[in-house]
């Protein structure tokens, strides 16, 4: 059995993916660690506390982390303010403040921060473990600025984040990076296995509204859930970037069947992948060198560059009406 620590902001495909990797029997999640992302702090760690009481697991620790990016919200010039109903609302479309869930009554944080819970189970771990990181990776960039040898005991870590084509954030940059550039600098950089899932690969493993109809025909708590925050995503995606045959991308999803069935990702090429933090309209870019010949860089990541939406949705469904 692999064991997994995630972190999280969690919103909706967030959530869909902690739900598929507490189901997969192959995997051991030890640990859900939250970050500030597609919501505030206090938004995702409670997201991800309500949905962890919800499907009774409560016994999965969960460790709140950075509430703000490294440093790339410092210099206003950097990020000006968005007025509300322009893309962030858009992204509220997506996810709202809060998943449609019961409020969580007796599952806590621990005390613990993400940080100090990262630099703690790495130094000590028995056996390695691997990162699934599906959010901004400011959480673990703080770590590995801390105490950079805790890389060692990293089997593998696994990104949801960055895009070649196109971003979703800007034109440019993938939300992820472009929340905390510097973070993904600092990750991509580690020295650890890194397999990333971008945008790439995750639109083109989109979900119906009639598969989120099958899904939710499951019955039980993880496919009731899941449909409706599918069906949600859908909506949102509907009225700003229509992803055609009434679907949606689950991103984070992704990054999780990819560990338990490489091929739902397809085109998976080792690449140097760096990232643009220096300001402007590029901010939080992927540069993907395709090439091979722009960077005298040996390859940091295997980089998937497309994705097999049936084999998604076949075992999405599947780990859906497990439990």
């Amino acid at each position: 059995m692999r064991k997994i620590i995630m972190d999280v902001d969690t919103g909706t495909d967030d959530a869909i993916a902690i739900m598929c990797a507490l189901a997969a029997e192959e995997l051991d999640v030890v640990a859900i660690c939250s970050v500030n992302g597609n919501r505030g702090i206090t938004y995702t760690t409670e997201n991800t506390l309500r949905l962890l009481e919800y499907l009774g697991r409560e016994e999965v620790p969960v460790y709140k982390g950075a509430h703000l990016p490294m440093v790339s919200t410092l210099p206003a010039w950097r990020r000006p303010e968005v007025p509300y109903g322009g893309k962030e609302f858009r992204e509220m479309e997506i996810h709202g403040d809060w998943l449609e869930l019961p409020p969580s009554v007796n599952k806590k944080a621990e005390d613990m921060d993400a940080v100090s819970f990262y630099i703690k189970y790495l130094s000590e771990a028995k056996e390695k473990v691997t990162i699934v990181p599906v959010g901004p990776l400011t959480n673990l960039a703080l770590a590995f600025r801390a105490k950079p040898e805790i890389v060692e005991n990293i089997e593998e870590i696994v990104i949801m984040g960055a895009a070649y084509a196109h971003g979703n954030k800007t034109a440019a940059a993938e939300f992820n990076w472009w929340c905390d550039p510097e973070a993904a600098k600092i990750v991509m950089d580690c020295g650890a296995k890194i397999t990333v899932i971008p945008l790439d690969a995750t639109h083109k493993a989109c979900v119906k509204g009639s598969e989120a109809d099958i899904i939710e025909a499951g019955g039980t708590k993880a496919c009731l859930a899941a449909a409706d925050m599918i069906k949600q995503r859908i909506r949102g995606y509907s009225t700003f970037q229509p992803m055609g045959d009434d679907m949606a991308p689950v991103h984070d999803a992704l990054a999780v069947l990819y560990m338990l069935d490489p091929q739902v990702c397809e085109d998976v090429r080792p690449m140097y992948v760096d990232v643009d933090f220096g300001g402007g309209n590029s901010d939080g870019m992927s540069i993907v060198d395709v090439d091979k010949r722009y960077y005298d860089r040996q390859p940091n990541c295997d980089f998937a560059f497309s994705a097999n939406r049936e084999k998604f949705v076949a075992l999405l469904t599947k780990l859906l009406k497990a439990r």
